[in-house]
């Protein structure tokens, strides 16, 4: 029997070609994409899950009652993870994690490398899959003049892993440097860990590193914890909440765990509570997979039924001769499972071929692996596509009656042309949403690209000083201004975009004692703020000209109105225990992304403590000023200059945006393309059924201009109707994306009526091009008779 039924859909499928390309490769294409799509969440679904006891691994947060609530930030005390595993019982192993250090030192011999890592504690290797390659993972960082190295790190510095086992190494990172033993080597982290760790360090050293700053006020480690096979994470919560606050009487910090699994998906929080975060890509991206298909499933389905007048006879026959309205079902569901059986191989092939062009596009390394979850995984969106796009035709075609058929009376019912229309509707209100939603994203983008941050992003570079021994900086930055091309240069301790230190030791005369408010910490050398063009409102910047400025602080405009000051200039605070002098207030500058808020942010002068360089370059010959740098730093430290623009290192704060704006502009345009094959499928068999009536119609002196209206007039209309049901969707998604962002762009009105211009005009090409060929065929072909 179902030999019989392919051999019979094969035939229909030769008999009608058209009908047959058209659907073949709307299938084709709505599946190719469903398949990459279905990759890449796959992919994003999977990052930081590799590791065997994920599900009782957990991250510690702590959140910080400030004056505009809660702030949640991944972020403990040093001792946090010692503690916890010794005070409670839940816990089977614990490891306090540094911040992420960049531009550490490493030298063997004559080989002098930079590389990035942490220190950690010994349980950090139990708790995650770190593979070793070589040395004793269960003691590897007992000492605390201990590391362990990453296969490729191990290898630039000693030619091979094994050869890496039990030498000596030295590391420095700003003033601080230590001799090693490298007690271990793990392979590469995977592409599918956030963390990606050259080297590890053991942890004691780092608080060492810290002295008085390991206290409970200052938080400046992180904290992992593996909690015991059947201990309950929720009730965990509630015991450790106020961990910190019988630690430290005065704090107001709370302290909760999420699932490390989940921190790459789910990193966006308000007052204390997870509410999203990348995850919202992963579920964009399934719907819009979902609506792709979709579109050309209703393709299938709306030329099935359109070309039924077509097959009434084969119908009407096939049950005269006994055929029940079973069988018939049948036939018609195995054309539509083989026709998406043919649609998925094609699919398949257009997913391995277009593979490198969407790494490159997504910055992933994803692969069309043939393994069986991936086998099953294609079957069901093979079965899935297959009974959506044929179970209404079918259903539809095998419940005619054959002598109906047989008599030509059969005619399309108000129902089906209701149902077919809107489904097109759908199809194009779908298209407008995508259309409209990647000019709202793409004008989002520009407006934060074009955004006055408070400073000069322009010929600005940045430099790690890592390298640089801390007596020679100051020699070394003004060497730098002598440079030709350099307009100025200084340095600061953390990077600007993003920072990354912040305290809640800052306080003032009539501060509530309750109230602890986070200020953003920014220690800076003598003409960083004339370096970065930030514009003074009141007061001076650092200058030796005044002496001795290590007890002045400068105020953002936020912090100003955070403390309440009317007259800064001349006010005294007090910074962890120490009165400092107000000599001026800097307009507010972001340094985050323009999701949020300018944070409240002091500068203070310290120039020991320097990570970042900063060089104005002028504009015009910028390759010999960068060549006369690289010189320089080479001459300082002997190694090559690494640095980059603060430009570039700003827009990577919207790289989850540019990548969502470009996958939305292929995927737009993939959605529109396949409304539009659909559209011409139907507009070509609507002018093939309406051929005699045209014919007459040119006869009594129809123009050509009226031939085309009459056939276009119909699809032009859905098309207005899909427009006046998305535009009012669209407005609210638009409005809603955009509330995520602190600094917004206006949504105006030319992107509704030009998206919905666009639609129409798209429409009227695709239709008018088979109205035009109806129009002017020769009316004596189409009239005269068999």
């Amino acid at each position: 029997m179902l030999p019989h039924q392919i051999k019979l859909s094969l035939r229909s499928f030769l008999k009608h070609k058209h009908i047959f390309a058209i659907n073949l490769s709307g299938l084709a294409i709505g599946l190719t994409t469903v398949i990459l799509i279905m990759l890449w969440v796959q992919d994003e679904l999977s990052v930081n899950r590799q590791h065997a006891k994920i599900d009782r691994v957990y991250t510690v947060l702590t959140n910080h009652d400030n004056a505009n609530g809660l702030v949640t930030i991944p972020f403990t005390p040093a001792r946090m993870a010692e503690a916890m595993k010794e005070e409670f019982a839940q816990v089977e192993k614990a490891s306090a994690i540094s911040p992420f250090i960049e531009g550490m030192t490493f030298e063997q011999g004559e080989v002098v490398l930079e590389a990035s890592g942490f220190f950690v504690d010994q349980d950090y290797l139990e708790i995650f899959n770190v593979p070793f390659l070589v040395g004793n993972q269960e003691k590897a960082l007992t000492g605390i003049n201990s590391v362990i190295l990453s296969e490729s790190l191990a290898t630039k510095l000693f030619g091979s892993p094994q050869l890496a086992l039990g030498k000596s190494l030295r590391w420095q990172v700003f003033d601080f440097k230590n001799e090693v033993e490298v007690t271990g080597v793990y392979k590469d982290p995977s592409n599918l860990e956030t963390r990606q760790p050259e080297y590890l360090l053991a942890f004691p050293f780092f608080l060492q590193m810290l002295g008085d700053g390991a206290h409970w006020d200052n938080f400046n480690s992180g904290a992992d914890i593996l909690l015991k096979a059947g201990a309950d994470p929720e009730l965990f919560n509630e015991q450790i909440i106020d961990f910190i606050k019988k630690k430290e009487a005065e704090s107001n910090v709370s302290v909760m765990i999420q699932n490390y699994g989940d921190s790459y998906l789910y990193g966006t929080y308000e007052q204390g509570k997870v509410v999203g975060g990348k995850i919202s890509y992963v579920r964009l991206f399934s719907v819009i997979a979902i609506f792709i298909l979709l579109i050309a499933c209703i393709n299938f389905m709306n030329l099935a039924t359109a070309r039924s007048m077509s097959r009434m006879k084969e119908i009407g026959v096939k049950k005269s001769m006994g055929a029940s309205t079973s069988s018939l079902f049948g036939q018609f569901m195995t054309e539509s499972l083989l026709l998406t059986f043919l649609a998925l191989v094609l699919a398949v092939l257009g997913a391995y071929l277009l593979q490198p062009f969407f790494n490159q596009l997504t910055s992933k390394s994803l692969n069309l692996q043939f393994e069986l979850d991936f086998i099953l995984l294609l079957g069901g969106v093979w079965i899935i596509t297959g009974l959506m796009a044929g179970a209404y035709p079918a259903i539809y075609l095998s419940r005619f009656k054959p002598v109906q058929v047989l008599k030509t009376q059969v005619k399309g019912s108000f129902g089906e042309l209701l149902a077919r229309k809107g489904l097109v509707v759908f199809q194009f209100s779908i298209s407008l949403l995508l259309i409209i939603g990647i000019l709202v994203v793409s004008k989002q983008l520009n407006f934060i690209q074009n955004q006055n941050l408070g400073y000069n992003q322009a010929h600005l570079l940045e430099i790690n000083s890592s390298g640089i021994n801390p007596e020679n900086l100051p020699s070394f930055l003004e060497q730098t201004k002598s440079l030709p091309g350099v307009e100025n240069a200084s340095s600061l301790s953390h990077p600007l975009v993003g920072l990354g230190s912040s305290t809640i030791g800052l306080t003032w005369e009539g501060k509530d004692s309750d109230d602890q408010i986070k200020f953003e910490n920014i220690t800076v050398n003598m003409d960083l703020i004339e370096t970065m063009g930030f514009e003074m409102l009141a007061g001076r910047a650092f200058s030796p000209e005044f002496g001795e400025e290590r007890k002045k602080i400068i105020l953002n405009e936020t912090a100003v109105k955070t403390i309440g000051f009317q007259d800064p200039v001349g006010q005294i605070v007090n910074l962890w225990g120490e009165d400092m002098e107000v000599i001026g207030v800097v307009r507010n500058f972001h340094f985050e992304s323009l999701k949020e808020t300018v944070k409240p942010a002091f500068l203070k002068f310290d120039p020991d403590f320097a990570q970042k360089i900063m060089v104005r370059i002028q504009p015009g010959n910028q390759a010999e000023s960068i060549a006369a740098i690289e010189d320089l730093f080479h001459d300082f430290t002997g190694k090559a200059l690494t640095y980059q623009f603060l430009d570039e290192d700003y827009q990577n704060l919207y790289v989850a945006e540019q990548r969502t704006a470009q996958l939305a502009n292929y995927f737009g345009v993939t959605a529109i393309f396949l409304s539009c094959l659909g559209l011409f499928g139907l507009a070509a068999f609507t002018a093939e059924k309406r051929r005699k009536e045209i014919g007459v119609r040119k006869v009594l002196g129809a123009s050509t201009v009226g031939i085309l209206t009459l056939v276009s007039k119909d699809f032009v209309s859905l098309v207005l109707i899909s427009i006046i049901l998305a535009i009012p969707l669209a407005w609210y998604l638009a409005d809603l994306w955009l509330e995520s962002y602190a600094f917004q762009t206006d949504l105006s009105w030319w992107i509704f009526a030009g998206s919905s211009l666009l639609l129409v005009l798209i429409a009227l090409l695709t239709v008018g091009y088979q109205a035009f060929q109806a129009a002017r065929n020769n009316p004596v072909n189409s009239l005269k008779s068999e």
